[in-house]
């Protein structure tokens, strides 16, 4: 199971966008944008959309909407007609085949509220039926971000600032900064998707990015001005799509950006000016990691098909795909002089293997109790790998034999990410539990341990 997979009971508990839950007077008119749109988008549009368009059935605009797919022989909507109306059809619970897809049926009570609104006349609430209806509701969404938390949220996401001060770190909506020696928050940068699944700072301290998600439904690229003492204004999106966007990277002179996820796409951008300059679609699953050559010639990504590929960034490329890990590959990185790239991933190994001898691997690391979720290269010499992963411990390496250094034990749950600072002295992992811990890096003590959570105090429970 994946990390991203996982990340969904600890964000039930948290205020929820305002989408029309209220219960409705049996007498009273049903909105689209309101009432109905909310149930399509938990439950329908993930599989109907314009880039996955199962039954040639989209979804996001009422136009399509009501046109049907391939199954609906165009007799999708019957206005003031439920019975008449295949998409009433396909939701009630003695469908065949019924909606959604090998999903729980949806309640009762959403049915009739869907019944409801046809019978009403299925009419459309928004500016003009050929809108995307989910970016209108996205965007009139009321998102309450707690001052202070209710619960701790899974950290899946962590980055030093360039000066080492401070550590960003994901939120419910939101980036967190933390102050690293007085653990105290300095900002709240907001306007992402509900999780953040990575957050990167360009090497000269002037930018910071972000990958968010709410799955399914949204994701989004952002750039933020990463200013000091205060700053961090959101300056552009670059990108907003249909689902979950998983990695970021600036290049090594901090002219690029690239970014994926689950569209299976890789995006380049120039920073400055916002223009995208290329569009890579190579992988056939979720991408969920990306990485720079110390050049910035080359790209490697990780990808959920099993795969971990290299792009020629100008010439937009497949130069070589290493196929070694025969499972989810979570994480990649170049060594330091560009000769080697490490990856990691499902089969709860490291493989290191060689760009420019068709992939062929060199080594393989184990001793993992599960899956590695992160890893990077640390220091020039390209002697000391980090690694992180499911058995709730960080470890280091010498990736030239593969003896292990160090194992950083202390989390009591899964570790998803972490960072390492500028000067390579501290290490930050942060677990599912909410924990963020520093640790030296040199001889693996831990330093302190932040809950980060703005406000959240935990409750005694009595024995």
């Amino acid at each position: 199971m994946t990390r991203l997979i996982l990340i969904v009971a600890l964000f039930l508990v948290l205020p929820r966008p305002a989408m029309g839950d209220d219960p409705k007077p049996a007498d009273a008119r049903v909105s689209f944008l309101k009432d109905v749109a909310p149930i399509l988008v938990q439950n329908c549009i993930a599989c109907h959309n314009a880039k996955k368009s199962e039954s040639k059935y989209i979804m996001t605009t009422f136009a399509q909407l009501a046109k049907g797919g391939q199954q609906g022989d165009g007799v999708t909507l019957t206005p003031g007609d439920p019975d008449g109306s295949y998409l009433v059809e396909l939701i009630r619970h003695d469908a065949s085949p019924r909606m959604p897809w090998k999903q729980d049926p949806l309640p009762l009570d959403k049915i009739a509220l869907v019944e409801t609104w046809v019978k009403q006349g299925a009419k459309y609430d928004g500016a003009a039926p050929t809108e995307d209806w989910p970016t209108v509701l996205r965007k009139n969404a009321v998102v309450n971000i707690p001052e202070s938390y209710p619960v701790t949220v899974p950290i899946t996401a962590l980055a030093f600032s360039p000066d080492g001060t401070e550590v960003a770190a994901s939120g419910y909506h939101e980036v967190n900064l933390w102050k690293s020696e007085t653990s105290a928050v300095t900002r709240r940068l907001r306007g992402v998707a509900e999780r953040i699944y990575e957050i990167a700072y360009s090497s000269d301290g002037k930018w910071l990015a972000t990958a968010s998600g709410t799955p399914g439904q949204f994701g989004a690229v952002k750039l933020w001005l990463a200013e000091p003492n205060g700053g961090g204004k959101p300056i552009r999106d670059l990108l907003e799509t249909t689902d979950s966007v998983f990695a970021v990277a600036f290049s090594p002179d901090n002219k690029l950006l690239a970014a994926a996820g689950a569209d299976r796409a890789i995006r380049i951008w120039e920073v400055e000016s916002g223009k995208e300059v290329a569009l890579i679609e190579d992988h056939a699953d979720w991408i969920f990691d990306l990485a720079f050559s110390p050049d910035g010639k080359r790209l490697a990504s990780a990808s959920r098909d099993k795969t971990s590929k290299v792009f020629d960034v100008v010439k937009k490329e497949s130069l070589v795909t290493f196929p070694g890990h025969a499972d989810t590959v979570y994480t990649v990185g170049f060594s330091p002089d560009g000769k080697f790239i490490a990856s990691g991933g499902g089969d709860n190994s490291i493989r290191i293997w060689n760009p420019d001898d068709d992939g062929k691997q060199v080594r393989q690391i184990g001793g993992f109790g599960g899956p590695v979720f992160k890893l990077q290269y640390v220091g020039a010499d390209g002697k000391t790998i980090v690694a992180c992963a499911s058995d709730k411990t960080l470890r280091t390496f010498d990736p030239t034999d593969g003896k292990a250094k160090l194992t950083l034990s202390g989390h009591t749950d899964w570790i998803y990410t972490f960072a390492v600072s500028p000067d390579a002295k501290t290490i930050a992992s942060g677990s599912w539990d909410g924990e963020v811990r520093l640790w030296t890096l040199d001889d693996g003590k831990p330093i302190k341990t932040i809950v980060a959570a703005p406000g959240y105090k935990a409750v005694a429970v009595a024995k």
